[in-house]
C-alpha cells in the first residue's frame, strides 16, 4: 500500500477524499482525516489497484485533523483486471 489512498464514507454525501496512511497493522489502518466521522460508518478505501471494505472503529483528534482507524473487512485485488474482464465480457 502506497501512503496515500482514497477513502470514501458509503453513508450520506459518498464523497471520495485522498488521504495519508499513518499505519497497517494487520487488518486495522489508521488513516489522517481533515474532519471527524462516525464510529461505525461502513467506508470504502482504494489504494495500488485494491478496493477494500471496511467500518470505522476509532476516531479522536490529532493536531490540525483526526485519526481514523478502520478495521478492513473485505478487500478485492486487481481491480483494474476485473473492470477490464467485465467490460469484455459485457460490450
Amino acid at each position: 500500500m502506497n501512503n496515500l489512498v482514497t477513502y470514501t464514507e458509503l453513508v450520506g454525501t459518498e464523497t471520495p477524499q485522498v488521504c495519508p496512511v499513518l499505519d497497517v497493522d494487520g487488518n486495522i489502518i489508521r488513516l489522517k482525516l481533515p474532519r471527524r466521522t462516525v464510529i461505525g460508518s461502513p467506508v470504502k478505501i482504494e489504494a495500488d489497484n485494491t478496493l477494500s471494505l471496511g467500518e470505522v472503529c476509532d476516531c479522536h483528534p490529532e493536531e490540525d485533523g483526526y485519526v481514523v482507524y478502520v478495521e478492513l473487512l473485505q478487500s478485492l485485488r486487481q481491480v483494474a483486471e476485473l473492470t477490464r474482464l467485465a467490460r469484455a465480457l459485457l460490450g
